[in-house]
């Protein structure tokens, strides 16, 4: 697949996209369990779990942690090994009202999916095939627009672009 070209630079494809998911999601499961450890910890001085609290918890630290790198860098630690910077429709940085709408549309959109996987493993196959039919035509529908948009960068006005690797420095 060609690359697509913005006044910022060329969009990034899925699988960039998706390396750096994985790249960031495993920082985040880390960022999870020591949260975790902490609840467990307090679950047990208190008498009782803390899971309602704990997912709260757990959404608001994802949110910290991509917000941040957004707004300062416009790059992850996974977008910076994948080469991709995230920017406005200007091309300029992403502001904090910006990067709250793309991660609570791209949250929206991956509970939508684990409710819909859910509904699969208590329905079967008929629900199965509706839910793999729908994430296949969610990322059809993005490879056909014509800057490659998926719905929280379209949402929130903002593009995903190729980050040219930058030259070592000396010391």
């Amino acid at each position: 697949m060609a690359a697509h070209s913005t006044g910022q630079g060329e969009t990034v494809g899925l699988l960039r996209r998706f390396g750096s998911m994985i790249y960031d999601g495993l920082l985040l499961l880390a960022i999870w369990l020591v949260l975790g450890l902490l609840f467990v910890f307090l679950g047990n001085l208190v008498g009782r779990p803390m899971i309602p609290l704990q997912f709260v918890v757990n959404l608001v630290a994802a949110w910290l942690f991509l917000a941040w790198f957004w707004t300062r860098t416009g790059q992850t630690l996974g977008m910076q090994t994948w080469n991709i910077r995230l920017r406005d429709d200007d091309g300029g940085p992403v502001t904090v009202w910006k990067a709250t709408l793309r991660y609570l549309v791209a949250l929206a959109q991956w509970l939508l999916l684990l409710f819909a996987i859910h509904l699969a493993r208590e329905y079967g196959a008929a629900v199965t095939i509706v839910v793999t039919a729908l994430v296949v035509v969610g990322l059809g529908i993005s490879q056909l627009h014509p800057r490659r948009l998926m719905l929280h960068d379209w949402l929130s006005g903002t593009v995903l672009v190729h980050a040219p690797k930058q030259a070592a420095t000396a010391h």
